[in-house]
């Protein structure tokens, strides 16, 4: 998935007004948080403040280097040139290589995704078509510091598309923890729920360390918003945090770390009721990790 795509994206409330949407100017924002991410220049501290280490200069310099890589590509804010072939990561690499200011430094921070250990996986024009009735990115064998950029460019890919042909869809984000762990990929995170079933698109996230998810303050944005969640046996050592976020009574804390599996507690509103959820036999051959079944 190239993440210099350009879909062709329309909001209703600008059709309405008769103005189509800034593609270039949209993606140009999601860049910036992806080239954050890989540059290693903005993350989460423990207690939950933003670090950056990306300076003003640089962040110009990158901006400067993203728009120029475009017009290379001969790509503008013009809509009329958005249906051109957009540049991929090393093209932006070669502009910041050939300018003055930080380009040089912020290019040999880029080389990695180039022609360093992972080229290839984030430098080439898109090759996915999401059209078929399910459509899974399986990002297991990525390495782990490499998943989250993952989950940002395939959701933003899927996001495009979602925006652009717009029918009833529904995403699972699986292991959505991981996107919590950058101030960038969180927001994006946050405003793919915000706005989601604008675009006919169900979400649904899942994760296994929602201790994690909802330290970051996105992630406990993200389940006040939601209005559906299910939680399943917790580690005790996450029943305090669980407890206040979800406003769970002295009698639901003591059984979220005791149930069996299958077990959990289903809300809905303000309602919380004890769930037993028995799979068939066929979704048991599909989804049991256990060797004899």
């Amino acid at each position: 998935v190239n993440p210099f795509d350009l879909p062709r994206v329309i909001d209703q409330d600008d059709v309405n007004a008769g103005d189509e949407v800034d593609a270039l100017r949209a993606n140009l924002i999601t860049l910036h948080g992806l080239l954050r991410q890989m540059l290693g220049s903005s993350q989460v501290a423990s207690d939950g403040t933003v670090v950056n280490i990306l300076t003003p200069r640089e962040e110009a310099d990158l901006d400067q280097a993203l728009i120029d890589t475009y017009a290379r590509a001969g790509i503008t804010s013009d809509p009329l040139t958005q249906n051109s072939t957009p540049p991929i990561m090393s093209d932006l690499m070669d502009t910041l290589l050939h300018m003055g200011g930080t380009g040089p430094e912020l290019a040999q921070r880029l080389r990695q995704y180039t022609t360093g250990t992972f080229a290839g996986i984030f430098s080439q024009q898109s090759n996915v078509a999401i059209n078929n009735h399910m459509v899974v990115f399986n990002i297991r064998d990525l390495e782990d510091e490499l998943r989250p950029v993952a989950m940002y460019i395939v959701l933003n890919h899927i996001w495009g598309k979602v925006r652009s042909d717009q029918r009833k869809r529904f995403l699972i984000v699986d292991e959505a923890w991981q996107l919590m762990k950058y101030p960038d990929s969180a927001n994006f995170m946050f405003s793919l729920a915000k706005r989601a079933r604008k675009y006919n698109l169900g979400l649904t996230t899942v994760t296994q360390d929602v201790g994690d998810f909802i330290t970051s303050p996105m992630g406990q944005a993200i389940v006040a918003n939601s209005s559906i969640q299910i939680l399943l046996k917790q580690s005790p050592t996450a029943i305090d945090v669980l407890g206040r976020v979800f406003k769970l009574t002295e009698e639901e804390l003591k059984r979220l770390s005791n149930f069996s599996v299958g077990q959990g507690l289903f809300f809905a509103g303000q309602n919380h009721v004890m769930i037993q959820i028995l799979p068939s036999e066929t979704e048991t051959r599909l989804i049991s990790t256990t060797p004899n079944q």
